[in-house]
Parts: structure tokens; C-alpha cells; sequence
């Protein structure tokens, strides 16, 4: 492992004042997995839901972009402990390949995404640079909730940490069966899962 911590998250305290985002957050993390390998996940939006079931919902493709990623186009439905869902449509617009992809976002989110991956040792160091706003219906509680927020974004992106790198683990073993991961509390209530169920279906049906 590398020489710098294994997990910093420092949100800043409320919105960004040059640009008026709701949320500036930095996730950094030492990942034993390799950044072609991370790569390979991320840019398969469709089995998001599969190997990381307790953050996203659905995912699918809508712009196939080019071959090393840039373009592409990519629908989401995440969760994480709090109940509500939030959907967006995730675009690379500028892309270094396995080293820095910087995402456009809108819908639920609006804002731009910066992932960053230095080899180190026998892993890599990944860093997310989120700078968005929320255009959900509970826009009006980000300033009373924004610590709230920001502490359930850090509890999906530990999770989604920790099981990229047990899908990248099963990949390497060539097992050809996805690792579903169980999905954790509260969506793993019936009334969750039916919501689910309801929400992402219809959303299939489009395009």
C-alpha cells in the first residue's frame, strides 16, 4: 500500500462560492486493484446494479461514446442509507485512458465529476473530485441537511469502493459468475425492494 492514507473525504461546508454548487466533495482511497482494471467496471454501467447492489439501482449505456470511453453516455439510479434514489445521466467529456475521466452530470445531479488513478504498489490511488447541485425534489433541505448528505455520499462511496474491488478480484479469478453482494438496510426491507422495482422498470422500457 501506498504511502498516503487509505481513505480522506473532506467536504467543504456548503456550496462551492465561485461556481454555487451545493456540494464539493473529495474522496481519496488506496485501492488494491489496478486503474485498467477499475476502468473496465466503471465503464460498464449495466452491471452496476449487479456487483454494487446497496448503491445503485439500474444503470444502462445511451451513448456508446468511442472506444477509450470518451462520449459515452451512461443513465443512473443510485441509493445509499437514505431512502430516496437519485437518477442522472452521466457523460465523459474529457478522458486520460486509465488515468483521469471527468464526468458531466445531469438530473437529479448537476455539476462535474473528476476521477483521478496513480499506480501505486501493487494497487492504485483513486480520487473522486465531486462538484455538484442537487436538482431532486429535496433541493430545499440541502442547506439544513448538507451534513447529512455528504455523510450518506461517504457511506456509498466506501461501499462502492469495497466492492469494486471484490468484483475486480472475481474478474481476475475468471470465475464467470457475477458477486452479488447483499443488499444492505433499509433497502433491503420488501417495501424498498418493490419501490425498486417500480422505479427502474419503466425507465428500461425508454429509449
Amino acid at each position: 500500500m501506498g504511502s498516503t492514507p487509505d481513505s480522506v473525504e473532506s467536504p467543504k461546508t456548503g456550496a462551492d462560492p465561485d461556481r454555487g454548487y451545493d456540494f464539493d466533495v473529495t474522496t481519496l482511497r488506496w485501492l488494491g486493484v489496478h486503474p485498467e482494471e477499475l476502468t473496465a467496471i466503471l465503464l460498464e454501467p449495466e452491471l452496476l446494479h449487479q456487483w454494487c447492489p446497496s448503491v445503485f439501482r439500474y444503470g444502462e449505456v445511451i451513448d456508446p461514446g468511442r472506444p477509450d470511453g470518451l462520449g459515452i453516455a451512461m443513465r443512473v439510479h443510485t441509493k445509499a442509507f437514505l431512502p430516496p434514489g437519485f437518477s442522472f445521466v452521466a457523460r465523459v467529456v474529457d478522458i486520460v485512458p486509465h488515468r483521469f475521466m471527468r464526468v458531466a452530470v445531469s438530473g437529479d445531479f448537476e455539476g462535474v465529476g473528476d476521477f483521478s488513478l496513480v499506480p501505486d504498489g501493487g494497487g492504485c490511488q483513486f480520487q473522486l473530485h465531486w462538484r455538484i447541485s442537487l436538482m431532486h425534489p429535496l433541493r430545499p433541505l440541502v442547506q439544513v441537511f448538507h451534513w447529512v448528505f455528504v455523510q450518506n455520499h461517504k457511506l456509498a462511496m466506501r461501499r462502492t469502493c469495497r466492492l469494486a474491488e471484490a468484483e475486480v478480484h472475481r474478474r481476475r479469478e475468471a470465475s464467470g459468475q457475477i458477486t452479488r453482494a447483499p443488499v444492505r438496510f433499509p433497502h433491503n426491507l420488501v417495501v424498498f425492494r418493490n419501490r425498486q422495482h417500480r422505479h427502474a422498470a419503466p425507465r428500461r422500457r425508454r429509449d
